[in-house]
């Protein structure tokens, strides 16, 4: 028989072979001119071989073209075992076989075609990823260095290490990976964009690298923004990543410019709108979004972002204005718009209506799968009215919540909301407990230090701590009149009424409105100090702020000489 001298390869239509697509039925054979090395007669058993494999090949074809998938697959399979020359064949084979999880009859594949000398760096970056899908890390590891070696300025090796070392936990050496390939010289736009996605991927993973991981971050940014991407997917990818290093007003006008090249694209001015709203920049914000609502006057999300912004400024009646009109434009749309639910009972709650802002939780309820923010805003709300058993119960599932999905929520701020709630509760350990875990996470968190070091003087407890940490709040804000309230109530403790006098008087001087508590405590100043009328004055003028039966108590049983000249 006349040995074949020509290879026969597919051109897939689409997305192409590489890229994992399935095969379609419009299927072009490409003839391939004989390479050198084909010219010498084959052997009576590779004739065999590449007539099997080209027969293969032809019944692959025609059940893809029957549309008889698992059948071509098979086919296509034993081709390529045949005849592993056909490399994006059995790059394809490869991945519809991990698809189909038949991860053996993949390594077999792939191992028959890294066999060859002239394989490429592709096949072996996909024969790790394999390898790692079957459990076999250290021959993935060994398969993604091969990789490297062929393809020393592709990320796909790099990539592929990083993966492994996540899968098996060794985080350090997964950046080491990434680090290794930050430090190949003159790499392209894409290269660096791909590595910054990378850095990204891998804080997916493990939150807590952020900070550690943002500074690689910014380097990959900065190498790509000299190479001047104008392609409109790279400015894209590019923002992206700024807006993840958290450099918001950079991301915006990078989108900036896209939207002068392409102006008919609302969804570029709502995320420029949304990047100048992380940035604070409300100025730049408010342009947008007059353009906005001109071009798409019933958009719902013109009028979140004007609620964005109004809230932003304290302008509580329009930000409820605003972010009713979002869910009125967005009912009935097929995703419903959840933030817009939270962020309107967040307002609510400040302008303290919690039984509105539960209606519209019970109403977000109804909609959406449970989750952090919802147990969170909910806490909030029965907080507000004061119902802190039903707040600490949110709180609760709000943690758990987080501990499962969002770790990252579990923030000082959120330890010391619940601290609070769990003090209003009068469970004192618990309250000191998340008040302790807050400062754990933010050692200078002032008000924290503030307000446990109070509630210890309160309750006459751990006196010498409780000043030492409202000793470290007034470091951090001298003026503050609650902080040197507590200062002084916690010297009245104490037993040092003169020194407490001080910041008391202090305390009143700064105050931004009255406070009928400032008024009481420097009443209780001035009965220990014997100075019963100025005593009086003080519990009076307290209640002319806000009335209490314990001041009145007070007033009652205090001596009613005059004090003494």
């Amino acid at each position: 028989m006349r040995p074949f001298t020509f290879q026969t390869v597919v051109a897939i239509t689409a997305l192409g072979l590489f890229c994992g697509c399935t095969t379609t039925k419009k299927v072009t054979v490409v003839v391939v001119p004989p390479t050198p090395d084909q010219t010498a007669p084959l052997t009576k058993e590779e004739t065999e071989k590449r007539i099997e494999a080209l027969a293969r090949f032809a019944a692959g074809v025609s059940g893809e073209l029957r549309d008889q998938s698992d059948e071509a697959l098979e086919h296509f399979q034993r081709s390529v075992l045949a005849d592993p020359a056909n490399e994006p064949l059995a790059i394809d084979v490869a991945r519809r076989l991990l698809r189909k999880k038949e991860l053996s009859k993949a390594i077999e594949v792939l191992e028959k075609s890294a066999a060859r000398p002239e394989a490429s760096g592709f096949v072996d970056a996909l024969l790790g990823i394999a390898y790692l899908q079957s459990a076999k890390p250290e021959q993935a590891l060994t398969a993604s260095r091969r990789a490297i070696t062929k393809l020393p300025t592709t990320l796909l090796g790099y990539q592929n290490l990083a993966q492994i070392y996540l899968q098996t936990k060794r985080p350090k050496e997964a950046l080491a990976a990434l680090d290794e390939a930050a430090a190949l010289p003159a790499p392209s736009l894409t290269f660096l964009l791909d590595l910054g996605e990378a850095y990204r991927s891998h804080v997916a993973s493990q939150p807590r690298d952020f900070e550690l991981v943002k500074p690689k971050v910014m380097a990959t940014i900065e190498a790509a923004a000299k190479l001047q991407p104008k392609a409109q997917n790279l400015i894209f990818r590019l923002a992206e990543l700024c807006s993840f290093a958290g450099e918001y007003k950079r991301a915006a006008e990078l989108y900036v410019k896209l939207l002068e090249r392409f102006p008919n694209q609302a969804i570029l001015r709502n995320r420029i709108v949304e990047l100048y709203l992380k940035a604070n920049d409300l100025k730049a914000a408010q342009t947008q979004l007059d353009a906005l609502v001109r071009e798409q006057p019933t958009n719902p999300l013109a009028h979140y972002f004007l609620g964005a912004i109004a809230a932003e400024q304290r302008d509580w009646d329009k930000a409820t204005e605003y972010y009713t009109r979002t869910i009125q434009l967005n009912d009935g749309a097929k995703q419903d718009f959840e933030p817009v639910y939270y962020d309107l009972s967040g307002v609510y709650i400040s302008k303290d209506k919690p039984a509105e802002a539960l209606k519209i939780l019970e109403k977000a309820r109804s909609k959406f799968k449970n989750n952090f923010q919802l147990e969170y805003y909910t806490a909030l709300a029965y907080g507000r009215s004061k119902d802190h058993a039903a707040s600490i119960k949110h709180f609760t599932a709000a943690e758990l919540l987080a501990r499962r999905d969002e770790p990252e929520r579990l923030t000082a701020v959120f330890c010391f909301q619940v601290g609070t709630a769990f003090e209003r509760h009068k469970d004192f350990k618990q309250a000191e407990n998340y008040f302790l875990q807050a400062l754990k996470l933010a050692p200078d968190f002032a008000e924290v230090l503030n307000y446990l070091g109070y509630m210890w003087a309160e309750r006459g407890e751990k006196l010498s701590e409780a000043r030492t940490m409202i000793e470290r709040a007034l470091k951090l804000e001298p003026e503050n009149a609650a902080f040197l309230d507590s200062m002084a109530w916690v010297l009245f403790k104490l037993n040092q009424p003169k020194e407490a006098l001080e910041y008391q008087l202090k305390a009143l001087k700064f105050q931004k409105e009255p406070d009928s508590t400032l008024h009481d405590h420097l009443g209780d100043i001035y009965a220990a100090l014997k100075q019963h009328d100025k005593a009086r004055d003080q519990w009076k003028h307290a209640l002319t702020i806000e009335p209490s039966e314990a001041i009145q108590q007070k007033l009652k049983t205090a001596p009613a000489q005059r004090d003494s000249p």
